[in-house]
């Protein structure tokens, strides 16, 4: 069977292309890239169908769901927020039905897994996939501490207090920061080919303007493995990114997470607690909380649960693509079908601007009564 890698391939966030390698560690090959803002238009000529897990944050766009039928799909590490779950016109009538079909949902955080039982759809908590990467082996530690996304504030205070070598590192596209090591890691990738895809209307896997780590995926993919070595080498990990603190975990590199309160009370963040040493920065700025920089705290091993499910679903899944023989889709009324829902989705967006907006700015109320 052809397997495709769900990738947002305009992603703003490292945490994305984080997510998406892990979830390509399970992949037996690679043939094709889709595009996870775009899921519904992914098709073959041919008819065959081709497997992908579905993990990461949907909904962004939910005129472009659910997914293409000309994908077999395993649901985990699936995430939605809380608004998306409640408001979502998606989520009423065929969108939900969709999920039904492919149960039970490995979701990523309670927030997810709570909204899709109020829907009656089947789900369990399986984790972040990120937690389930296996540390490199040809990693030398290079002993610094490494402080990503962190204010000016917090990292002048870890400063002060730190006898070892500081590193800023930042996952936001606004403010791109990558270690050396990292760039220099991904550098013969620069060029690299585009793997192939295919979308009606046509979605190219090119070098995207908006991206500060432009490139193709076999670049990003680079770029992301030298990220992770580079934390696998640090001494310590201090961040306020969870797609930073959860694959330290996985690696064996002691961290913290900072985080505001409220923060840190929101289910993408709450789920993970007891699984992370953790604070907020007003309370480590004002003494309230204490730890030790230059010798930090072992990791708390709880997030374990998660790995040993995740990795058996998603080794079921592939072994059961392995054996499956499937009938091929029509192509031709699918086709006809995507005209169609293309030609609706412009009337929306004519007509309800913002309509691809999780929770849109409705400009005609009757028509989202539909």
């Amino acid at each position: 069977m052809k397997y495709g890698l769900i990738v947002h391939f305009e992603t703003q966030n490292l945490g994305d292309d984080i997510q998406a390698y892990a979830t390509e560690k399970f992949l037996p090959h690679t043939d094709y890239l889709i595009d996870r803002e775009h899921i519904d238009s992914f098709y073959m000529k041919t008819g065959e169908r081709v497997a992908a897990i579905l993990s990461g944050w949907y909904l962004h766009k939910p005129l472009n769901w659910p997914p293409s039928p000309f994908l077999k799909i395993l649901p985990i590490s699936f995430h939605i927020t809380t608004s998306e779950g409640k408001k979502i016109l998606t989520l009423t009538d065929y969108g939900a039905n969709w999920l039904r079909n492919v149960t039970p949902i490995g979701c990523r955080d309670r927030g997810t897994m709570r909204e899709l039982k109020h829907l009656q759809i089947e789900s369990y908590l399986s984790g972040c996939i990120t937690l389930t990467l296996k540390p490199f082996e040809d990693v030398e530690p290079h002993g610094k501490i490494v402080l990503t996304d962190l204010s000016d504030e917090v990292a002048e205070f870890i400063r002060r207090r730190a006898e070892k070598n500081i590193v800023i590192v930042s996952h936001d596209n606004k403010k791109s920061l990558l270690p050396k090591e990292a760039v220099d890691f991904a550098a013969e990738y620069k060029d690299s080919e585009r793997l192939p895809t295919s979308h009606y209307p046509e979605v190219r896997d090119h070098c995207y303007s908006k991206s500060n780590y432009p490139g193709t995926w076999n670049y990003r993919r680079a770029l992301i493995e030298g990220l992770l070595k580079f934390y696998q080498g640090a001494s310590l990990v201090v961040t306020s990114r969870l797609s930073a603190a959860l694959p330290c975990l996985a690696l064996g590199t002691p961290v913290l997470l900072l985080r505001d309160a409220a923060d840190l009370e929101k289910f993408k963040f709450s789920t993970y607690l007891t699984c992370l040493n953790c604070s907020t920065p007003e309370d480590l700025l004002a003494g309230k909380f204490s730890f030790d920089f230059n010798e930090p705290l072992a990791n708390p091993k709880k997030y374990k649960r998660f790995v040993t499910k995740t990795n058996s679903v998603c080794t079921e899944f592939i072994a059961a693509c392995e054996s499956s023989d499937e009938p091929p889709i029509d192509f031709d009324i699918w086709f006809d079908a995507m005209q169609k829902s293309l030609r609706l989705k412009k009337f929306i967006k004519m007509y309800a601007p913002g309509g691809d907006l999780p929770i849109p700015r409705l400009a005609n109320k009757k028509l989202w009564r539909l």
